[in-house]
């Protein structure tokens, strides 16, 4: 006969104490500290394109403090350059909302993957796609079981950007 927790096997243990129904109290933290630290990502980014929405917007409003600079050539160079840096600052604004919003989607899933208490949880688009939809979703991981996460890669260019740095600048005291 099969294990009637077998299905459980990709879930983190519960608060419940050392006989609780998945275990210990082992986890229970959850996501706390990762749904923190992308919150803390999110207010200035959001910000930033405020800025940036406001500097595309406001063009004709900084250059009417041109009109009265007393050379034509830093009046048209001036407006110029605004130009320019309000179509590449609503650039950068679209593409931070881009990130906010995936920034958004990644706090979602870390939330759902505290409620499910799903095991090895990162925001990939492997793993997000593995969270439960809707009610039959929901049902299928409660009663036939939880898909195993992709783990997060041990190997990433920030990591291997901090290995560098830290064997040329290591401990030289």
């Amino acid at each position: 006969m099969a294990d009637p927790d077998a299905r459980n096997v990709n879930r983190a243990p519960t608060e419940g104490g050392e006989h609780g129904k998945y275990g210990g109290n082992e986890g229970a933290d959850g996501y706390k500290i990762e749904i923190a630290s992308v919150k803390g990502l999110i207010a200035p980014l959001e910000e930033s394109v405020v800025g940036a929405r406001a500097v595309k917007n406001g063009q004709e409003k900084l250059t009417a403090y041109l009109q009265h600079c007393g050379a034509p050539e830093l009046l048209e160079s001036g407006k110029a350059f605004l130009k320019e840096w309000g179509f590449g600052m609503g650039e950068l604004a679209d593409h931070a909302d881009a990130v906010v919003e995936r920034l958004y989607e990644a706090i979602a899933g870390y939330m759902l993957a505290d409620l499910m208490r799903i095991k090895d949880f990162w925001p990939s688009d492997e793993n997000m796609a593995k969270l439960p939809s809707g009610a039959a979703g929901t049902w299928s991981w409660e009663h036939v079981g939880a898909p195993e996460m992709e783990k997060r890669p041990e190997d990433t260019a920030l990591s291997k950007f901090a290995r560098k740095l830290q064997s040329e600048y290591g401990d030289q005291s």
